[in-house]
């Protein structure tokens, strides 16, 4: 970064180059500062034009010090404006000797073969300038370069048209690229760092490939080893093993997240013996509090994997629908229709209803709502209106769009079967 001198030292630094080229070439030629006019007769005539005629932002380099203030304002690191720099060189001299062109072939020369302005060439230029004394465009970061600009005879014309009653001259473009200019501008100091991380251990520094959840199976406990697995399960319910798969699930701990939108979001440890790299395994509770602590309903599910450090990764989410549990029909699975042709159906279930939760009975062609049930019950009451008259059929109990599991496994190997105990008769 440089102060706002940097763009006087670049034009001083440049015309060292050209002077000491322009001399070699011809005899008593120096540099003159400013826009192309006239040449003056005698010695006067040999001499170069340095013409700063347009600055412009620079492209690459015009948002790296974006932002630089804080969202309360506080400055935080000192903007920069980011310039190139256009001149124009022309050259005057004794035409017949050809001394334009001479002094033209010795620039070019010199400024490819050494385009960048070195540090040593620009204390060298200011060091006789007492105006340029405060200059620190020697210590800037990026050093300037020059190339040739490749103007049309349109944008050459162009440009000679704005030095107006001034004859053309030969004349050649160049570009100075990057200057830095840094504001005067003090950030706030910064407070001083006290410890490094929890006991100032350091930054925990979380390398290599995240956890990932890939799939997740639904089965029986019996089942936890067999091959090929059987058939997952549709949706989960309590006493039935979870299988997750993935990649990277491997740590010094791991944890199972599952969370309802309807109740607080539940935790469950995975004993070492059930996780590897690729998967993990769990029974879902079957005791007294978890037909509290869980509902029927949509979860999301997501591993926890500890690190060093007591650190914990978290994995993808996965979905898995856990389904109501029908445990028994009332008065019985066959029933009478009444006078009316309406049947009196009461079902008990694990775990139990939320007030919130919306149940519905599928019988046949019939979804039938579940009667108002104000507090949390194991027990939900359907009046089917106009009931129809079937045999052995299946039903299911929907809570909050998760149908129960009319099903279970039989054979070898396993597959499924529906079950007896989910049927009804009404006559």
């Amino acid at each position: 970064m440089s102060n706002a001198l940097a763009i006087a030292a670049v034009t001083a630094t440049l015309a060292q180059i050209v002077r000491t080229a322009a001399q070699e070439a011809v005899g008593g030629a120096d540099v003159v500062f400013g826009r192309p006019e006239s040449a003056g007769g005698g010695n006067a005539l040999r001499k170069v034009h340095l013409y700063l005629y347009q600055v412009t932002p620079n492209a690459a380099w015009r948002n790296a010090d974006l932002p630089t203030r804080g969202p309360d304002g506080t400055l935080r690191q000192r903007p920069q404006a980011a310039l190139d720099l256009h001149y124009l060189l022309t050259f005057y001299g004794n035409e017949s000797e050809l001394e334009p062109q001479r002094l033209l072939g010795a620039v070019v020369r010199d400024l490819h073969a050494r385009p960048v302005l070195t540090r040593q060439l620009i204390r060298d230029a200011i060091a006789g300038q007492p105006y340029l004394a405060q200059s620190d465009l020697a210590e800037a970061v990026e050093q300037i370069k020059f190339s040739p600009l490749n103007l049309t005879l349109d944008e050459l014309s162009k440009l000679w048209s704005v030095f107006f009653q001034t004859p053309h001259a030969l004349s050649v473009a160049y570009q100075g690229t990057v200057v830095l200019i840094e504001s005067e501008e003090r950030p706030a100091t910064v407070l001083p760092v006290l410890q490094r991380g929890p006991g100032d251990r350091g930054v925990e520094t979380l390398l290599g490939p995240f956890p990932l959840l890939e799939t997740l199976h639904i089965g029986v406990p019996e089942e936890a080893d067999l091959q090929p697995r059987p058939p997952s399960y549709p949706g989960a319910q309590q006493g039935l093993l979870l299988t997750l798969t993935g990649r990277n699930l491997g740590g010094t701990a791991a944890r199972v997240r599952f969370s309802h939108p309807r109740l607080p979001v539940q935790e469950i440890t995975v004993a070492e013996r059930d996780r590897s790299a690729t998967g993990l395994q769990l029974v879902f509770p079957d005791d007294a509090t978890a037909q509290t602590a869980w509902a029927a309903g949509l979860y999301s599910v997501t591993a926890l994997i500890g690190g060093p450090g007591d650190t914990w990764r978290a994995t993808n989410a996965l979905a898995l629908p856990f389904a109501p549990q029908i445990t028994s029909i009332l008065p019985g699975r066959t029933l009478t229709r009444d006078g009316n042709g309406d049947v009196t159906l009461t079902l008990q279930c694990r775990p139990q209803l939320l007030p919130e939760q919306n149940a519905t009975l599928l019988l046949a062609d019939r979804e039938v709502p579940a009667e108002p049930h104000p507090n949390a019950t194991d027990t939900v009451t359907f009046v089917i209106k106009q009931a129809p008259v079937v045999k052995d059929c299946l039903i299911w109990l929907r809570v909050d769009g998760v149908n129960s599991l009319p099903i279970k496994r039989q054979g070898t190997p396993p597959g499924f079967v529906f079950a007896d105990d989910q049927r009804i008769t009404l006559s």
